[in-house]
């Protein structure tokens, strides 16, 4: 399960992305800043605290990736999210020692490519403003982090770019991994049996697994809650206030004029004088005058531009907006007619012959376009305010009167809800969220208080206590009795069909063949053609079994039993095995695994340092709880 969570937390931005999601970009967020100087670290790496917070963060992020996997264990999962934390703790301080620096501009192209700053597709300076004030948090600070983050991106991938691979380990590679084998087998169908089940076997396992017949503990909850979404409904918005949003937001609604561009460029090289300049120049009036003479532009640029790139495409740069290109470039794309060609225009690589070959002129959406949009962004802005009052309100309120929701519910004008019966593993409607269950079934809550503040998904905060709860209790064993039976009646069956499977294999180990024994038991032999390990032809056990045996010595076949999960027992012998032959491999296929396995050596090589990090770093685990 461990291992399922570090597949998915793989990948060169995953440490971009952590730092980065310590934001949620959510007004009800500033609770996790308020206590930080009264709690105590769970674990320091050098002179970095690493707090309960923190680990809870990283936990949730975890337990959201893992969606679909079963057998979820808490524990591994706070101590992973404690590990996790402290190897990037160890990346960052080792950054901070190999002197990685990041430049502004980077930091300043990552922030505006983040979807969570956009609108529109464009970067909101508004918008990142907002975000980062609602979570108290400065734009320097913020930039830090983000610094501190792609410095961390830039040292893991100086390591695990430098992943090698021999030819000998990739011909080995593509052997295994296009090796084929041949078996044959039989199937033993599960045994019927109804073999009567002692009293005593069924109270010995009763007695055994007593924690298997437990009703689960359930509980019923009564909640307030605010929404973001309904207290936005009940604003009301004027004709003027819209206009006037509109005119604040009218670049929200505006595209900006657009132009195809051709070009043919005479590069100056560096350090040129004046003489070589000069010479740049003349090639590019030269090559004008046949222009003007009418000679296409295409094959002109295709033969005579420096640009080799856009060159082959006849010149072509694709569409262009202002604020992309070299300004004297740009003034004299943006003021030449459709098909009309520039005379030639100096940049810093030299001398530029341009062409506009399309025009895509800027629109603004109408007032009346966009007015419903206005509307609910009037609503959500005026909400948002609000929305934090009311859940300061709530929070203080839940808090001063811990053994009731009412003075809240009258304070806030609000209906205390109430929910149905659930547990820990099964629930629905509002009680489904993880945050909800896990303040539902803690201990204050269990013991009468009012839950904290909950932040939901959506904009939403809520406040529960407990309605009625029914601690787990264990189930009659007469009531579990028929099941109980049934799950020992299989188990006999299991073992007889095992049993028998055991005896055929001994009967193929003293000479005789499968065959034969497939005919002596009226059962069907099966033949398979040769088959690779990733064969979705065959029952994934036996294709898995396949490839586990040893090879067969000598021409003898080698036999083995393999259990289904249906409890048929299937008898199989490996017949031959021919190993992949690297190469008839086409050659992309070569490269795509060299590439595969340089990057599995990068990731090891990757790993050792850390451990080497750990192990030589000041690392302090100060919480038995996020040990375990």
């Amino acid at each position: 399960m461990l291992q399922a969570i570090r597949n998915r937390a793989q990948g060169l931005l995953a440490w971009i992305v952590l730092v980065l999601i310590t934001i949620p970009f959510a007004l009800w967020g500033i609770q996790n800043y308020l206590d930080i100087d009264k709690e105590q670290p769970v674990a320091v790496v050098g002179d970095r605290e690493i707090f309960e917070h923190d680990v809870n963060r990283v936990y949730e992020q975890n337990l959201a990736g893992l969606v679909g996997v079963e057998q979820v264990d808490d524990k591994d999962l706070k101590r992973e999210a404690l590990d996790r934390l402290i190897r990037e703790e160890l990346i960052a301080q080792e950054t901070i020692d190999q002197g990685l620096v990041i430049s502004d501009d980077d930091v300043r192209a990552l922030i505006q490519s983040l979807p969570y700053f956009q609108t529109d597709g464009k970067f909101d300076k508004r918008k990142y403003e907002v975000s980062l004030s609602s979570q108290n948090l400065t734009p320097s600070q913020f930039i830090a982090q983000v610094r501190q983050a792609l410095a961390m991106q830039q040292y893991q991938k100086g390591i695990m770019d430098t992943g090698l691979v021999t030819k000998p380990q990739l011909e080995r590679f593509y052997r295994l991994k296009n090796q084929e084998r041949e078996i044959e087998y039989i199937t033993i169908p599960l045994k019927n049996t109804n073999q009567e089940i002692p009293d005593q076997a069924v109270d010995d396992y009763y007695q055994a697994n007593r924690s298997v017949f437990r009703t689960p503990e359930r509980v019923s909850i009564q909640y307030l809650e605010i929404r973001l979404d309904d207290i936005a409904k009940e604003i009301h918005a004027s004709e003027s206030d819209l206009r006037s949003l509109y005119e604040e937001q009218k670049q929200h609604y505006t595209s900006e004029e657009r132009r195809r561009v051709s070009h043919i460029l005479v590069a100056i090289p560096p350090n040129a004088d004046e003489k070589a300049a000069h010479a740049a120049y003349e090639k590019a009036a030269q090559i004008k005058q046949r222009l003007h003479k009418g000679e296409d532009f295409a094959a002109l640029a295709k033969e005579f531009s420096d640009d080799k790139v856009s060159g082959e495409k006849g010149g072509d740069l694709g569409f262009l907006t202002k604020g992309t290109m070299d300004k004297a470039f740009e003034n004299a794309a943006f003021q030449l007619d459709k098909g009309a060609v520039s005379e030639p225009i100096k940049t810093a690589f030299g001398y530029h012959l341009i062409q506009v070959t399309d025009l895509m002129p800027g629109t603004i959406k109408p007032y009346e376009e966009v007015k419903d949009e206005l509307l609910k962004t009037h609503q959500r802005n005026l909400a948002e305010n609000k929305f934090y009052e009311l859940g300061q309100t709530l929070s203080e309120l839940s808090f001063e009167h811990p053994d009731t929701l009412e003075p809240a519910a009258r304070k806030l004008d609000l209906n205390i809800k109430e929910t149905d019966y659930f547990t820990l593993e099964s629930s629905e409607g509002v009680a489904a969220d993880q945050a909800v269950k896990e303040a539902a079934f803690s201990e204050d809550v269990l013991h009468g208080k009012n839950s904290e503040p909950i932040e939901l998904t959506g904009d939403r905060v809520m406040v529960l206590r407990l309605k009625e709860h029914q601690p787990a209790t264990d189930m009659p064993r007469e009531a579990v009795k028929p099941e109980i039976v049934k799950t020992l009646r299989l188990h006999l069956a299991k073992e007889e069909t095992k049993h028998q499977a055991d005896e055929l294999k001994k009967k193929l180990q003293q000479g005789m063949t499968l065959a034969e024994l497939a005919k002596a038991q009226t059962l069907s032999l099966n033949r398979p053609k040769a088959f690779r390990r990733d064969s979705t032809d065959l029952p994934a056990p036996i294709v898995e079994a396949a490839f586990k045996i040893t090879k067969p010595g000598s021409g003898n076949a080698t036999p083995n039993v393999i259990g289904m999960e249906n409890g048929d027992q299937v008898l199989m012998n490996l017949l031959s095995v021919k190993d992949g032959n690297p190469e008839t491999i086409d050659p992309k296929e070569l490269e795509a695994g060299r590439h595969f396995l340089a990057q599995a050596a990068g990731q090891a090589e990757f790993g050792a340092l850390i451990s080497q990090l750990r192990e030589q770093g000041d690392i302090v685990i100060k919480s038995a709880k996020a040990k375990e």
